[in-house]
């Protein structure tokens, strides 16, 4: 397995909408309704992370990113889950970029919660809530 830079796999914007078609409400927490594709598009030339990988294993297998607060934020597709690619491309990325880390979870995502649990020794730190008036 290995983690490729988003920017150097020519077909990246496509890998990461599919990706993000197969994405269910509890597990999104940035946004409630599938962007366009030129939204898609102009959102990856921002290049809004620290660092963004495609995880490949033969195939695309899914993508991780660290933010520039050091939130991981992981996809793997439908397909590939549950087979420890998760868990391994954590631990490369880690490896790629040392230092604590966080990861924010929709609440209603208890598969996610219990990885970062159970594989990296998650702490519960803060809850968050969205407020408007």
């Amino acid at each position: 397995m290995e983690l490729k830079p988003v920017a150097g796999v020519p077909e990246s914007s496509f890998i990461l909408y599919s990706l993000l078609k197969q994405r269910t409400p509890e597990q999104s927490i940035s946004h409630k309704e599938m962007p366009s594709w030129p939204d898609h598009i102009q959102f990856i030339a921002s290049e809004p992370y620290l660092c963004w990988y495609l995880i490949f294993d033969e195939d695309a297998v899914g993508a991780i990113y660290l933010t520039k607060q050091r939130e991981i934020g992981i996809g793997i597709f439908n397909q590939h889950q549950f087979k420890g690619y998760g868990k391994q491309a954590v631990k490369m990325l880690i490896e790629k970029h040392p230092g604590p880390f966080y990861a924010n979870i929709n609440p209603n995502n208890f598969a996610s919660r219990r990885f970062f649990g159970e594989n990296f020794d998650g702490q519960l730190i803060q809850y968050t809530y969205k407020c408007s008036l």
